[in-house]
């Protein structure tokens, strides 16, 4: 009876375990807003990850699929940015979802390829537009790149020149913006370019 007892508590805590797991995965903070591209972008690779994808065929599978005409993943500034450089893109995306932080993945795309920062840059603001300011921020940090240089490449991209300033000598606001709770294929609010209001979309 004892060894029965034991069995069926070992059954139910490897159940239970697996349904916290679950719930851990499932409830995954994607970063950024739903008015983001590469927030909806960011789902959509975490969504076929969770269906058993890996990271290299769902970031490349969703990007490809998301520079069809008849997408809605991208707006047509995103869209551009991308095809011009599809390849820096997909390993700028693939950054992102293992740091779930622009800042990062910006940071760690520019170190990587540090002959690619100005398409670098292209791509993360036309992605994260309302988040601007951490791009800029990694790229000074990245030593690739002066502050001012920075700031306007990042404006030049499609930043809102009113909601960005140049990164200090010690880069700026290095904190990223927290992310907001977005589960996975579900639209949630965020903050981005100041604004704490939450958003609906």
């Amino acid at each position: 009876m004892k060894k029965i007892f034991t069995v069926f508590l070992v059954i139910f805590s490897v159940i239970a375990n697996f349904a916290i797991a679950q719930d851990e995965i499932a409830g995954v903070v994607v970063f950024g807003n739903q008015n983001q591209p590469g927030t909806r972008v960011h789902k959509e690779i975490q969504s076929l990850m969770l269906n058993g994808e890996t990271l290299i065929i769902s970031s490349e599978s969703v990007i490809n699929n998301a520079l069809a005409e008849t997408s809605v993943l991208f707006s047509p500034l995103a869209a551009q940015a991308i095809n011009a450089d599809k390849l820096t893109t997909i390993e700028f995306m693939r950054n992102m979802i293992t740091s779930n932080s622009l800042f990062e993945a910006t940071k760690a795309s520019i170190e990587s390829t540090p002959e690619n920062i100005i398409s670098i840059i292209n791509i993360t603001v036309s992605l994260y537009p309302d988040f601007a300011q951490d791009v800029i921020n990694a790229a000074v940090m990245s030593g690739e790149m002066d502050s001012n240089t920075a700031l306007i490449a990042a404006i030049s991209a499609g930043a809102d020149p009113t909601t960005v300033s140049e990164a200090t000598a010690a880069g700026g606001n290095v904190a990223s913006t927290l992310a907001a709770p977005v589960g996975v294929g579900v639209g949630a609010g965020g903050t981005g370019g100041g604004d704490a209001t939450a958003s609906t979309n």
